[in-house]
């Protein structure tokens, strides 16, 4: 497939999609349609920052499925007698309904566009993504419910793309989210939850950012945890990472007409480099795996100067254009800066 035939492809979707959205189509206020990840990510597209390509199967195409299969009123019906004073029976009678979502058939008109997207994305390889819950609760702020529900790493071909977006959907009932809900009194019909398919980044270094110090509060400050290989292994903390506080460099870093600055103007107040025993990569023919480092490697610094710097810069022109601090999903590979996703930075219980 030519490059031409391609773009004719993803702008033939694009208008005729009703199910999905190129992250071109997204922006920040989209949220109650296709959740926070995607929401962010479609914003993040449109600055000059190197965003992996993807597409965002919108929240509605869940409720369809759910509808098409005549399901609504057996979920409904399972909900309302959910205890939220015992997370057993949460346990339980969520696994029930995610059952009943995973044990029909998607409709062959959400089928075909996930197929589609998918193609168009993989430009004709059978290319690597990630498969990765984005969601919201309509009628609210919520835009994000951080770990409560299910993402995949380096998957390929449309086939395991359709099975892991009926996974992502059937999460919304994970017994977490579930009892987040219920104790949070957000109606549970509310919940948007779709999946956003994107351009798997293989990353050598990978971690979390905050454009604030979430400890001491401080909005001069950045706040990096960094490990090798995907972001999984800082995130679930299973092992420890390095972590480094920087001090921004002038008011104005993150817009495009600051000057460019020197790497040892990037101020380093603070430096722990882990033993990183172990880090989470690709596997051989898709999914992830854990490894263990050499010993050398686990005492290495993830993160160079150079990195830092364009960690800093990236991190506040993300700042600058939604002006509330962010926590930030990042990665490099290949020497290469991705942004893999933000989202407001919350301190202190916020």
């Amino acid at each position: 497939m030519t490059e031409t035939s391609t773009n004719a492809a993803i702008v033939e979707q694009e208008t005729s999609a009703k199910f999905v959205r190129t992250f071109a189509q997204l922006g920040k206020d989209m949220f109650e349609e296709c959740g926070g990840k995607a929401a962010h990510l479609g914003e993040l597209s449109k600055l000059s920052l190197n965003v992996p390509n993807g597409f965002s199967v919108l929240g509605k195409s869940y409720y369809h499925h759910v509808d098409a299969n005549h399901l609504r009123e057996q979920i409904d019906t399972i909900a309302a007698t959910l205890n939220p004073e015992n997370f057993q029976d949460i346990e339980t009678k969520s696994q029930t309904i995610r059952d009943l979502i995973m044990g029909v058939p998607m409709p062959s008109e959400v089928d075909a566009e996930i197929r589609a997207g998918y193609e168009n994305l993989a430009q004709g390889k059978d290319a690597f993504v990630a498969v990765r819950s984005s969601v919201a609760i309509k009628d609210s702020p919520i835009s994000s419910f951080p770990g409560m529900m299910d993402t995949f790493h380096y998957i390929r071909g449309a086939n395991d793309v359709v099975a892991k977006v009926k996974e992502c959907w059937a999460s919304v009932w994970s017994a977490r989210a579930a009892f987040t809900r219920l104790n949070k009194h957000l109606e549970h019909n509310k919940a948007v939850i779709a999946p956003t398919i994107q351009l798997m980044v293989n990353s050598e270094i990978a971690g979390v950012l905050f454009t604030l110090n979430p400890i001491n509060r401080s909005k001069d400050e950045i706040v990096i945890e960094s490990n090798w290989g995907l972001g999984e292994t800082v995130v679930s903390g299973r092992c420890s990472s390095d972590f480094y506080v920087l001090r921004k460099l002038c008011r104005n870093y993150g817009a495009k007409t600051c000057p460019e600055c020197p790497y040892e103007a990037v101020a380093v107040r603070e430096e722990k480099i882990a033993n990183k025993v172990e880090c989470c990569v690709g596997a051989e023919g898709g999914g992830r795996q854990w490894i263990k480092n050499s010993p050398e490697k686990a005492q290495q610094p993830t993160l160079t100067a150079a990195q830092l710097h364009e960690l800093c810069r990236a991190s506040c022109l993300i700042e600058e254009h939604y002006r509330i601090p962010q926590d930030i999903e990042w990665a490099f590979e290949g020497g290469r800066l991705y942004i893999l996703q933000t989202r407001r930075a919350k301190v202190g219980g916020a």
